[in-house]
């Protein structure tokens, strides 16, 4: 499985890909988490079942990081934590 992770904001992107089984389709993982926040504790969120699938891992990660990235920068309602 191939990852990437970065600090946007006051969130941390760590994407991924994982390959599914029987075939050779990569599927975009994302999880997010909001380093600072009120109670002092990081919360994460995971995004599972991402789609498109992918021919390859780099491609999966980057589908990820982008979405994650948008995410951060539009205020996204899909973040809730």
């Amino acid at each position: 499985m191939a990852n990437h992770r970065e600090e946007r904001g006051q969130y941390q992107i760590e994407a991924g890909a994982f390959r599914l089984p029987g075939g050779n389709k990569w599927q975009p993982r994302l999880i997010m988490t909001r380093l600072r926040c009120r109670t002092g504790l990081p919360k994460s969120q995971s995004f599972p079942g991402l789609t498109p699938l992918f021919n390859s891992a780099k491609g999966a990660v980057r589908f990820a990081t982008d979405l994650g990235r948008s995410m951060v920068d539009q205020g996204s309602a899909r973040l809730t934590v």
